[in-house]
């Protein structure tokens, strides 16, 4: 059967993803005058209620971890812990957002406190709404939607999980509506979707990622080129995630992400020695406090929190869309590496931790930068709004050679962050598409695409550009995501039944 053929999947798939890197490499101008204004209508007519559809989810799941329901285990009662809690941990975090807190660990806080986005008369300390709008952007809400991904994908039915079948959510609702070659081809559009959602969400964070090592070359050694240097990252990144790829989930993706936690708290625990504590404490007591809030009430009708509610198209319900986009890879990643847990620890796991580390990760990058900036007038936040990727380098560079080290040690875990996202998707669109690993043309394949377009947007250098192409497969893929929901809620009426 034509659509039953997981080859022609793979190929349909990295066809039509080489040919719209090829297009936008060919017309630039398109994607810029054409998509960002469709997709911003888009933001418009579905950001919000999209947004109240999140708040719910992540209350579903804080539920199910305190229920009986979290007693049970991912993916059933036989299945077995593979990796140890710092491994699983590891994967968890580097896989969904760490690359971004490097770009955004200054520039986002500190853009929010000079404009704040939120009333006055609610949030009157700029810089503790401008943590706790950042917050909103990375933290509970956000890897509740991965949480639930993964929850759909192999946690709480039998059904749902049978070995991380993306379309079984929504094939188990068809069921009795459409003929048998009818769910094979729902299945196939399905997976395809999926794919496009992860290749572009993925890519736009690549590029992003690049900017700012490129910004880093530029200012270190001196390399002004974007074509040359933009060559030299991406190449340097497909090589890392392909090797990483190739070697697999233990060998690559878990030794990568062990070594970027590893980094990441150096540099917290560095940056706390030579910079003054207090402001970091005041900026994450401050913000943690407004970031509850919001959480509790604001963003239920977030738009009334806000000066101006088409501010949220271009940041929050643009995040959200973009998480959309990653869920499907990290939803299938999760549960694959959180077999054998008990659903309340994957649920802690998932979302509480990593939302503990990025409260601690802004508050120490964006108060001690702020801080520094009102103490010596170095210029930090101007050169924050004038490019967003100055502001983790001109901070550094206050700091003499202990900064120069800092830079170097940013920009490496960048880098790793970055491949350790990319890898993990690679091994997902590798599933879903039914490609073996002895397929090697399947994996290089995939690697030369990701960077292919990462290269296209590097060129653009047009930040708010990558974060629409991001969500290109996402708003498609909504659909999908809420059939996997009704899906899996019907499963599970039906197993709790018998």
């Amino acid at each position: 059967m034509l659509f039953n053929n997981t080859n022609l999947l793979e190929k349909t798939a990295l066809f039509l993803c080489i040919v719209l890197s090829v297009m936008a490499f060919l017309f630039p101008d398109t994607l810029t005058l054409k998509l960002q204004p469709i997709i911003n209508q888009l933001l418009n007519l579905l950001g919000a209620p999209f947004f109240v559809l999140v708040n719910v989810l992540l209350v579903a799941v804080l539920v199910i971890a305190v229920s009986p329901l979290g007693r049970r285990k991912m993916g059933g009662e036989q299945a077995t812990v593979e990796f140890k809690l710092f491994g699983w941990l590891s994967m968890l975090f580097a896989a969904g957002m760490g690359s971004g807190l490097i770009f955004w660990g200054i520039a986002e806080p500190a853009l929010h406190s000079v404009n704040s986005p939120l009333k006055t008369e609610l949030f009157s300390d700029p810089q503790s709404s401008g943590l706790a709008l950042t917050l909103v952007n990375w933290g509970a809400h956000a890897w509740a939607l991965y949480a639930v991904f993964g929850l759909v994908l192999g946690g709480l039915t039998s059904r749902s999980g049978q070995s991380g079948d993306i379309s079984a959510p929504v094939l188990s609702i068809s069921q009795g509506l459409l003929t048998e070659n009818g769910q094979v081809k729902l299945s196939f559009i399905i997976r395809l979707v999926a794919i496009f959602a992860i290749f572009f969400g993925v890519v736009g964070t690549l590029a992003n990622s690049t900017l700012l090592l490129r910004k880093g070359l530029e200012i270190k050694l001196g390399v002004e080129s974007a074509l040359f240097s933009g060559l030299i990252i991406i190449s340097l990144i497909v090589i890392l995630y392909t090797l990483s790829a190739k070697l697999g989930l233990k060998k690559g993706i878990q030794a990568l992400s062990k070594l970027n936690v590893f980094i990441a708290f150096s540099l917290i625990v560095w940056l706390l020695i030579f910079v003054p504590i207090q402001p970091i404490i005041d900026t994450a007591m401050g913000g943690t406090w407004d970031y509850i809030q919001l959480i509790t009430s604001g963003t239920w009708d977030f738009g009334n929190q806000l000066n101006n509610p088409e501010w949220a198209n271009g940041w929050t319900y643009n995040y959200y869309f973009w998480w959309l986009a990653w869920g499907p890879f990290v939803g299938v990643f999760l549960a694959k590496i959180s077999q054998g847990r008990p659903v309340w620890q994957y649920i802690l796991g998932v979302v509480l931790v990593p939302t503990l580390v990025t409260i601690l990760w802004f508050s120490v990058f964006s108060g001690s930068a702020i801080a520094w900036d009102a103490a010596h007038h170095s210029g930090i936040l101007e050169a924050i709004q004038s490019d967003y990727t100055q502001g983790l380098f001109v901070f550094f560079e206050q700091l003499g050679w202990q900064g120069a080290v800092l830079v170097w040690a940013s920009l490496l875990l960048l880098l790793i962050f970055v491949a350790t996202s990319a890898d993990s998707a690679i091994l997902v669109i590798r599933q879903l598409s039914g490609a073996s690993r002895a397929k090697s043309w399947s994996l290089y394949g995939w690697s030369i695409a990701l960077g292919l377009c990462g290269y296209v947007l590097l060129v653009q250098n047009n930040e708010p550009l990558n974060r629409s192409i991001a969500i290109i497969g996402a708003i498609p893929f909504l659909v999908i995501f809420l059939l996997q929901l009704l899906g899996f809620v019907k499963e599970f009426l039906s197993e709790t039944k018998h």
